[in-house]
């Protein structure tokens, strides 16, 4: 596969998943603000911003973090690469370079979704219509997967797709669990009321409120949250899971000589594989996901250079 192409569907999918993971974090964001105490609202609204890396950028564009402003920012702003309208048109755009590459149902998930969006951006969202629009990005997002699987051939463009998807979606869980996992045990601290919905924020944010209830139960601890999303590999967004994937998919794909992507995947997959609640609890959750964030960030960089032989 040429380098470019394989570079396009990596980033396209990465895209997608990166739209997905926005709309949940303001989403969760939003209701937590309404539920905490007004000091700590301001909290609560930097979470997607402190996630995506964008704190900064936000207060060159607005003055104060008020749930419009977050909304307008994220969701809908094109003056800058981290909103959910510049993320599905960039998915689009490497979408259409790898058109040939695509099945109908799958370039149409995308194509319709970017037209949508646009028909969106000229109606605006508002705080009383937000939940049904992060519920639109979700369900785009599950469409393109759901086609994808449906209807693309198991070849190297399928793999490179699913490398993208699973590299942020690892990305993703190491930043939220690492952020939230913060203020959770600080409300844990103050009062045990507001820590269970600390904890459950973590859980919904991740997609996995229902897998932790159908694993530990109803009572919420802070190391079975860990766990389940690093080490339980059957939970989809957990690192254990993805790592497993991407470790499969690089053995899948035609490498030549490429192999230090596939060294280091296998060695940080093993890691986890074989790694356990002791230890992570006697390193400390911040440095062991600090250290999984630059292992999987240089995982990343690794596969561009081996197969795409070009940093995007």
């Amino acid at each position: 596969m040429l380098s470019r192409a394989a570079s396009s569907l990596f980033w396209m999918a990465r895209y997608l998943e990166r739209a997905e993971s926005q709309a949940r974090l303001l989403d969760v964001s939003l209701t937590m603000a309404l539920i905490d105490v007004p000091e700590d609202r301001i909290e609560q609204l930097s979470v997607p911003l402190l996630v995506s890396g964008t704190r900064e950028v936000f207060f060159e564009y607005y003055d104060d973090i008020t749930p419009q402003n977050l909304i307008d920012f994220l969701l809908l702003d094109d003056r800058h690469p981290a909103s959910v309208f510049n993320i599905i048109r960039s998915a689009r755009d490497n979408a259409l370079h790898v058109r040939g590459n695509l099945s109908a149902d799958v370039w149409e998930s995308i194509n319709q979704a970017w037209l949508e969006l646009k028909e969106l951006q000229k109606k605006g969202v508002t705080e009383s219509n937000a939940s049904s629009v992060f519920d639109w990005v979700r369900e785009r997002s599950h469409m393109f997967r759901g086609a994808a699987y449906g209807t693309l051939l198991r070849n190297d463009a399928f793999h490179f797709l699913r490398l993208g998807t699973f590299i942020e979606r690892a990305d993703t869980t190491a930043r939220v669990l690492d952020i939230r996992h913060v203020m959770a045990m600080k409300a844990m601290e103050e009062q045990a009321t507001r820590a269970f919905f600390e904890w459950t924020a973590v859980l919904h944010s991740l997609a996995a409120f229902e897998a932790y209830q159908n694993t530990y139960g109803h009572n919420l601890e802070p190391m079975n949250v860990a766990e389940l999303l690093i080490l339980k590999p059957d939970v989809p967004r957990s690192l254990h899971g993805c790592l497993k994937e991407i470790s499969s998919l690089l053995e899948r794909i035609e490498s030549g000589s490429a192999k230090r992507s596939r060294r280091l995947a296998s060695s940080l997959y093993a890691n986890i594989h074989f790694g356990d609640r002791d230890f992570i609890e006697e390193r400390g959750l911040n440095a062991y996901l600090v250290d999984f964030l630059d292992r999987i960030q240089g995982i990343a960089g690794q596969i561009q250079k081996d197969y795409m032989g070009w940093q995007q």
